[in-house]
């Protein structure tokens, strides 16, 4: 039998107001932002509170919108069972998904959910971000863009190289902010020279 996580090592995994502050957005000024930052204090406090029900579905709003924080903390509390019942496939689609957002603490989480849940499972959560992803393209979130590309490399079971290379190219191309993150560069250029290795591969068996 799992045991129910404690509340200090919780609070500890979550994103505290003085800690997410500087991973608010630029224009904190705005109606919109101010409000998506109250909920998410809100949020912060319920949980402090042990109010977990509350915190759990103020986070869940904001992890659809999305925010990659939120995303987070939502992963922690369905992991630990605090507010829901425990639920590693929702868990494992937040943190995934936080992860590409760039949080770092949900990668941890993440590679800790995927050892639980049998392979299949696993393939079908990371077919699920994929889908949501896409649908954020669709709608024109190009920020979305290059996590498509770090899904296609760091998510995917089999790295898919090819596609990874063609949407870091994309985000290259409309000269996305997160195009000059070191990060961005090193994957970028990972994702390219494993897909022109990839593609010699292929050629040479052709022959």
């Amino acid at each position: 039998m799992v045991r129910s996580a404690p509340i200090k090592r919780i609070l500890s995994s979550l994103f505290l107001v003085s800690a997410c502050l500087l991973g608010m957005p630029v224009n904190a000024s705005d109606p919109q932002t101010q409000m998506e930052n109250k909920a998410f204090k809100e949020a912060v406090r319920a949980v402090k509170d042990k109010n977990y029900a509350h915190a759990i579905t103020l986070f869940e709003a904001q992890a659809k919108m999305p925010r990659h924080d939120a995303q987070h903390n939502l992963a922690v509390l369905l992991n630990a069972g605090k507010g829901r019942p425990r639920n590693y496939v929702e868990a494992l689609f937040w943190s995934w998904q936080a992860q590409l957002g760039g949080i770092e603490d949900a990668e941890d989480l993440a590679n800790d959910i995927v050892d639980l849940l049998p392979p299949k499972v696993a393939d079908e959560v990371r077919g699920r971000v994929g889908e949501a992803l896409q649908a954020r393209i669709d709608a024109n979130d190009l920020n979305a863009i290059p996590q498509f590309a770090n899904y296609h490399l760091t998510i995917l079971a089999e790295p898919d190289y090819a596609n990874a290379y063609i949407w870091y190219s994309i985000a290259a191309a409309i000269n996305l902010p997160e195009t000059s993150d070191d990060q961005f560069a090193r994957q970028a250029i990972r994702a390219t020279m494993l897909n022109r290795k990839s593609t010699a591969k292929i050629w040479s068996n052709c022959r």
